[in-house]
Formats: C-alpha cells, structure tokens, sequence
C-alpha cells in the first residue's frame, strides 16, 4: 500500500514546523461508497486486506500530537473545552474513514478490484502491509526516524537495495504523490487560518509562501520516502520487493495507489482547513 507520508515541513511565512494530522478508523459502512464495478463485499475486503484500521490509527495518533504543538505555539493559555472539542471533531473516527472510503472508492471507478484483492491478501501482500504498519509505529519516535534517515545520507544501506527502493518509489510516483498532498494540505490549513485578524493574508500570499518552500519540501520528502521504505522492507527478499514492484507497474497497482492518495488527500485537506479554523477562532475568542 502506499502510504500517505506524514511529512514535516517548514512553512516560510509565521508557522514554523507543521506535521501532517491523521485519523482513527471507526466503523465504516461500506455503503456510504459506491462504485460500478466494487462491491460492498469487495470494498470490505479490500479495506481490510490494506489493514486500513491500523494505518489510519498511527494516523491519528499524529494528528493528535500535532494538535498539541499548534495549541503550544499559537495558543498558550486559549486552550479550554472548545479547543478540545475542535480537536475530537477534526479526528472524529467515524467521519474520517466514512470520507476515506469515499474518496477511495470513487476514484476507483471503472477498475477491477480482483488483482489489487488477489495480491493483497495473499501472503505476500498481507507480510508487505504488516511490515508498513510496523515501520509506520517506529516513525512516531522521531529518534527512530532521524537514525533511519541518517542511514540514508551516510549511504549505509545496500546500493542494490536501494536501487530497488528508487524503483518503487518511482513507479508509484511517491515524491509527486506526497510533496503535492504536503502542500495541498499546507494551503488549506492556511487558508483556515487567515480567517483570523492575526493571521490574515490573501490567497496569493498563501499561494507564495507553501510553492516558495516547495524545492526544500522535495527534497525532505524523498530522503523521509528513502528512509521509511527501507526500514519497513527490510526483511524482505530482493524477488518479494520484485514482486511488489512488478503489481505496482500493473493497471490495478497504479489505479490503487492512486485511489488511495485521493482518499487520504481528501481527508488531510479536510482536516488541515479546520485545524486553521479552530486556531483562528479560538485567537478570536469564539466558541467552536
């Protein structure tokens, strides 16, 4: 699966550091999505074959802690209930996963779901999502994460491995994939924001400030995608990532991965927007 990274990124205008929020997974009903040709059935299969619930749990676990570094930037002392409320509202499990599965589903119109389910329920595929999932909890330690980082810039791991690693990373077109979410999600979180008479600045500024930070956000990007695909695969063998990389480059491969940065995209673009609205109105002094 490809996972929707949770990237850092310096901001050049008031903001500082922001890193990306997530969600929980509540119960999801299937029939919120609805596509021409996966079944409910099938929609079920495939969320849970992606262990969908488990990624969009270290998903909120993040956006929990972010909320907490933007309260102890820009709110010292405005965080009462209200604040808390904002926050249990914007990670709201079952909201979340309702527009996952929607943004997900949609975009998966017109495809087949039988090669993406064939490969991620069998072994191999269900031995490469508990490796992401495990790689993704040892990132929430940022310890742990510069440390893999640092393998990546002192060329510490294999050249033939990472070779490999590059492969995956461009067939499924991650950088793109991740520094466009990254600054979609940025412009919407300051356009929450600019709501408030603090913060106020029009689109262009807005605009200007996350494309003027694009380059760095690359590049930051593509050393995070390095570092967490190698710690998560591995233990896999050079034929598995083979093999992994061989359904990526599938129509069914590509039309999922897809479909899973529209879904994750929609949710953080979400999220982002409100997260700026409640600081901007709890700098207001309103009731959210």
């Amino acid at each position: 699966m490809s996972f929707l990274r949770a990237a850092c990124l310096g901001l050049n205008l008031t903001l500082g550091a922001l890193t990306f929020g997530g969600l929980t997974l509540g119960a999801v009903n299937p029939a919120l999505a609805q596509s021409d040709t996966i079944t409910a059935d099938q929609q079920s299969r495939l969320w849970d074959a992606l262990d969908m619930p488990g990624a969009l749990d270290v998903m909120r676990r993040e956006g929990l802690s972010l909320a907490d570094e933007v309260a102890e930037q820009y709110l010292v002392g405005r965080t009462g209930a209200s604040w808390q409320d904002a926050v249990a509202t914007i990670y709201d499990g079952d909201a979340m996963g309702d527009m996952m599965m929607d943004g997900m589903v949609a975009d998966l119109g017109g495809a087949d779901p039988d090669p993406m389910l064939a490969f991620f329920e069998s072994d191999l595929g269900q031995r490469i999502i508990t490796l992401e999932m495990s790689a993704r909890e040892v990132f929430l330690d940022s310890d742990m994460e510069e440390a893999a980082r640092d393998r990546v810039r002192t060329d510490a791991i294999d050249p033939d491995r990472m070779e490999l690693i590059d492969e995956f990373i461009a067939v499924n077109d991650l950088v793109d994939y991740n520094t466009s979410g990254a600054m979609n999600t940025n412009v919407a979180f300051l356009r929450g924001l600019a709501t408030s008479e603090i913060f106020e600045m029009g689109e262009q500024e807005i605009l200007d400030g996350v494309w003027g930070d694009s380059d760095a956000s690359r590049s930051d990007t593509e050393e995070w995608l390095r570092a967490y695909l190698s710690t998560a695969y591995q233990p896999l063998s050079d034929e598995d990532l083979r093999a992994y990389i061989a359904f990526s480059e599938t129509e069914a491969g590509q039309r999922l991965n897809r479909a899973l940065f529209v879904g994750f995209g929609d949710m953080y673009t979400y999220q982002y927007n409100a997260l700026g609205l409640a600081v901007a109105q709890q700098l207001a002094g309103q009731d959210l």
